[in-house]
C-alpha cells in the first residue's frame, strides 16, 4: 500500500494459474492460500481511497472459467467474495461488460443457493457474499440490463427457496434487501418474479415455509407502489382466462389469494 495520504493500492498480486493460458490453476492447497490472502486484502481496502488501477490485473483473472467453474466449491466461494469486493471497490461503475456481469451474478446465485447449509465450512463466505450484495447494492448492475429477466427471476426463486425460520433475522433482512433492489431497479418486473412473490401467499406455501411468506409480505409492503400494476394485471388475466374457460376454480383461488394479500400487504391491491 501507499502512504495514508495517497491512494491505497492492492499490494498482493496472486499467482492463481499454472500457466499464462489460465486454463489450469495452481495446486489446490496453494490456490486456497492465494485466494485467502487476496480476499483478506481486498476486504481491507476502502472504496474512497483505493487505487483501482492496482486491481485491474486481478479483476480480469478472477473471471477465468478455471476459477468460476472450479470443481472445489470453496474455490468458487472465495472467488465470488473477491469479485464482490472488486465490485464494491469500483462502484458505482463496474469493471466488467454486461455479459460478464450476468455470468458473475449467475455464479453468485449458485452460491446463495447453498445458504441453507449452515454447517458447511464455506457458509461464512456465502454469508459474506449476501451481506455485500445487500449493503453495496450491486444487484442493480444486473437489474438495469435490458435482458436480465432470467437472472432476476433466478434470484427470486433461489432466495425464496433458501429463506427459513431458522436463519438469523439479519440474514433474512439482507435477503429482503437484495430482492427489494431487484424490484426497484429494473424498468419492468418480470412476470416470473410476480408469480414467485404471489406463490408465497398461498395457504399451502404459508404452511410449508412461514419465513418465505413473511419475506413476501415485507417485500410486497415495501414495494407496493411498484407491484400494484403487476398484481392488477395478474388478477385481470385470471378473470379473463376463467371467463373464457368457463371454470370457477381459478376464480376461487384468486379470491383466496386476494384475501391473503389484503391481510398481509393491502397496499398492493389499490388497483384491484
Amino acid at each position: 500500500m501507499t502512504s495514508d495520504s495517497g491512494p491505497h493500492e492492492l499490494s498482493f498480486q496472486p499467482k492463481l494459474f499454472a500457466n499464462a493460458s489460465q486454463k489450469k490453476t495452481v495446486p489446490i492447497a496453494e490456490l486456497y492460500k492465494q485466494l485467502k490472502k487476496l480476499s483478506k486484502e481486498l476486504n481491507g481496502l476502502e472504496q474512497e481511497t483505493v487505487d483501482t488501477q492496482s486491481l485491474d490485473a486481478v479483476t480480469r483473472q478472477l473471471l477465468a472459467p478455471s476459477l468460476l467453474r472450479h470443481k472445489e466449491p470453496g474455490v468458487v466461494a472465495y472467488v465470488s467474495c473477491c469479485i464482490a469486493d472488486i465490485l464494491r471497490l469500483y462502484a458505482p461503475e463496474a469493471p466488467y461488460s454486461e455479459d460478464e456481469i450476468k455470468a458473475v451474478f449467475n455464479v453468485f446465485i449458485d452460491q446463495l443457493q447453498l445458504l441453507g447449509d449452515t454447517d458447511n465450512q464455506f457458509f461464512a463466505l456465502r454469508e459474506y457474499l449476501l451481506t455485500s450484495l445487500a449493503t453495496v447494492r450491486t444487484p442493480a448492475l444486473v437489474a438495469m440490463q435490458a435482458d436480465a429477466e432470467d437472472t432476476i427471476s433466478r434470484f427470486f426463486t433461489v432466495l425464496f427457496g433458501v429463506v427459513s425460520t431458522g436463519q438469523a433475522h439479519n440474514m433474512q433482512m439482507q435477503i429482503l434487501d437484495v430482492l427489494q433492489q431487484l424490484v426497484e431497479e429494473p424498468k419492468t418486473v418480470p412476470q416470473d418474479v410476480i408469480d414467485v412473490i404471489l406463490l408465497q401467499f398461498t395457504r399451502r406455501r404459508q404452511q410449508d415455509n412461514a419465513a418465505a411468506h413473511q419475506l413476501a409480505s415485507d417485500l410486497a409492503t415495501n414495494t407496493a407502489d411498484i407491484l400494484q400494476k403487476y398484481i392488477y394485471q395478474y388478477f385481470n388475466d385470471v378473470i379473463v382466462s376463467a371467463g373464457q374457460a368457463g371454470t370457477l376454480d381459478d376464480l376461487r383461488a384468486a379470491h383466496v389469494l386476494i384475501l391473503e394479500l389484503n391481510r398481509a400487504a393491502p397496499g398492493t391491491l389499490l388497483n384491484v
